[in-house]
C-alpha cells in the first residue's frame, strides 16, 4: 500500500534538509516523497535533487512559480501511491507520521483520516494517544469550519482515488486558505472521516518567509477570499454550516489583524487594517453560534472588549521564541 507524501518546496534552505530526513526515516518504507520546487530562487532545488540522487523513493519535479497550491496539484498528478498526504517544506514529522494515518484510514476504512493536534515551536511536547473516532463528513465539515481542526492540508491522509473521482484538487488561486479549501472538499464529499487525536507533525512558526510571520497584504486579503470560495463550493445548505462559514471570516480577519497589529502595519495598511478591526469587534459574538472551544470562545471576547490584548500576548510569546513578525514593504 504505497503512500505518497507531496512536499511544495519554495525559499526554504534553512528547512528542507530537516524536512526531507524527517520523511526519509518514516517506520512505514512503502513511500515515495515528491518535492515540487515551486521555482526557488535559493538552493532549494539543488538540496532537493542531492536527496534524489541518494534515494530511489525521492522523485523532484522543478516547475516555473505557481504558488503552493499548483505545486500540490502537480504532486498530486504525479504521484502514484494509492494514499497522498503533505508535509510543507519548512516542516518537520514524526517517525510514525505514515504508519499512523495510514492505519487510522485503513482500520476504519475511510477515504480521508485525520490527527486533531499538531506540535508547533510554541508547543513541541508530543503523546502517545492513540484515540480516535469515526465521524461523518458533514460532521467533519463543521469542526473544519469552527477550527477544532489544522486547517491546513497537513496532517491528513487522502485515498487518491476518492480524490481523483470527486474532481478534489487546490483552487490555483488561492495563496492562503488553500489548504482550508481543499479539506472542506473533502470533507463533504466524505461519508466517513476518522480522527485520531496524536500528535505527528510539526507545524514551524519561526519561518520569517511564512504566512503567519511575515505579513503581506495581498495575502490575507486573498484568505478572506478563500473563505468566500468555501462559501461557493458548499454541498451542505444548512444553518449550522452558514453559522460556521461566518465564524471562519470572522476568524480569518482576526488573524489578519493580529499579524497587522504584530508587524506593526497599520498605517501602510490602513484601510484593510480598519477592515479587520471592524470584522473583529462588530463580529465576535460568532464565536457563540458555533461549537468553538472554550479557549476560542474566551479569545472572541478579548477580542470585543479590548483587540489589543492579543497580539500583545502573541508578541511575548515570540519575544521569549525569538520569532518577529515582519511586514512586505
Amino acid at each position: 500500500m504505497k503512500v505518497s507524501i507531496i512536499v511544495p518546496v519554495h525559499n526554504v534552505t534553512q528547512y528542507i534538509a530537516r524536512c526531507v530526513e524527517s520523511l526519509q526515516n518514516q517506520e512505514y518504507s512503502d513511500i515515495e516523497i515528491i518535492l515540487v520546487d515551486d521555482g526557488s530562487t535559493d538552493s532549494s532545488g539543488c538540496i532537493c535533487d542531492r536527496y534524489a540522487n541518494a534515494d530511489a523513493r525521492i522523485k523532484v519535479i522543478h516547475q516555473e512559480n505557481s504558488g503552493v497550491s499548483s505545486a500540490r496539484n502537480t504532486g498530486i498528478k504525479a504521484a502514484s501511491g494509492e494514499y497522498i498526504c503533505f508535509v510543507d517544506g519548512d516542516d518537520y514529522v514524526q517517525k510514525d507520521y505514515v504508519s499512523y494515518l495510514l492505519q487510522l484510514a485503513l482500520k476504519t476504512n475511510v477515504p480521508v483520516a485525520i490527527t486533531s493536534s499538531v506540535m508547533s515551536d510554541f508547543d513541541n511536547k508530543s503523546d502517545s494517544n492513540r484515540d480516535f473516532n469515526t465521524i461523518t463528513g458533514y460532521q467533519a465539515t463543521v469542526k473544519m469550519l469552527s477550527y477544532r481542526f489544522p486547517i491546513g492540508c497537513y496532517s491528513k491522509i487522502f485515498k487518491k482515488r476518492f480524490l481523483l473521482d470527486h474532481n478534489i484538487f487546490f483552487f490555483e488561486s488561492l495563496s492562503v486558505g488553500e489548504g482550508f479549501n481543499f479539506n472542506c472538499l473533502a470533507f463533504q464529499n466524505a461519508e466517513r472521516i476518522t480522527v485520531g487525536e496524536h500528535r505527528i507533525y510539526h507545524y514551524r512558526k519561526d519561518n520569517p518567509n511564512s504566512v503567519t510571520t511575515f505579513f503581506n497584504q495581498e495575502k490575507w486579503k486573498n484568505g478572506l477570499h478563500a473563505i468566500d470560495v468555501i462559501n461557493k463550493n458548499l454541498l451542505f445548505h444548512t444553518s449550522e454550516l452558514d453559522n460556521c462559514v461566518k465564524y471562519a471570516y470572522w476568524r480569518t480577519a482576526t488573524d489578519a489583524y493580529d499579524l497587522i497589529v504584530l508587524s506593526n502595519s497599520q498605517k501602510q495598511c490602513k484601510d484593510f487594517y480598519n477592515l479587520c478591526y471592524r470584522v473583529t469587534r462588530k463580529y465576535a459574538f460568532r464565536a457563540f453560534t458555533v461549537p468553538v472551544s472554550a479557549k476560542d470562545r474566551i479569545r472572541a471576547v478579548v477580542l470585543f472588549i479590548c483587540p489589543p490584548v492579543i497580539p500583545w500576548v502573541m508578541s511575548q510569546r515570540r519575544r521569549i521564541k525569538h520569532v518577529k513578525v515582519k511586514t512586505q514593504r
